[in-house]
């Protein structure tokens, strides 16, 4: 995670800095809380578990401005923040599905938008099936509209890493789809 931390200030500063810091948590929830919530639908999450995450993934930008740190790209910040609370609920789901031995159930998947096609829906109901790398890849790229080296940043991995599972998700795709039509 690349942060830089600001000098420590004394509690009249960060007084002063409380409605920046609220209107960069409302621009960023305004302009790209729809796509994280749409993010974590299409990761596996039902309905009311995605409106938590995002909820969260604010609070924790929130927070993380409010200490004092600088976040050089909030829009990635958020995605990846997100994108950690779905997997730390899939641990959870693991854990109390291996607990009581039996399968956590999944949530509902991202409903598509009503404008798209039918084949669109099918499409993204192909790219459920992926794995997961892959899935968030192609989520953030062709949902969120995000260039890969911010998929990266919001993964945790290279660019190039990024490139490389569109590349192989889009192949899988072209031939699981290729196949059901033959």
């Amino acid at each position: 995670m690349t942060k830089e931390l600001s000098p420590p200030a004394d509690a009249a500063v960060l007084a002063t800095q409380e409605p920046e810091r609220e209107r960069l948590v409302r621009s960023l929830h305004d302009r790209r809380g729809q796509d994280l919530y749409g993010f974590a639908v299409g990761l596996g999450l039902s309905d009311a578990d995605a409106a938590d995450a995002v909820q969260e993934a604010m609070l924790r930008v929130w927070r993380e401005l409010r200490s004092g740190s600088e976040l050089h790209d909030l829009d990635a910040w958020a995605f990846r923040t997100t994108y950690r609370l779905v997997m730390d609920r899939y641990r959870v789901r693991r854990r109390l599905a291996g607990l009581f031995g039996r399968l956590a159930e999944r949530g509902a998947r991202y409903a598509t938008d009503p404008a798209d096609s039918s084949d669109a829906a099918a499409l993204w109901q192909a790219v459920d099936g992926l794995p997961e790398r892959q899935r968030a890849v192609l989520y953030l790229r062709y949902r969120a509209d995000l260039p890969f080296d911010r998929i990266g940043l919001v993964l945790g991995i290279t660019a190039n890493a990024a490139r490389s599972h569109s590349t192989v998700a889009l192949s899988t795709l072209r031939r699981r789809l290729g196949q059901e039509d033959s």
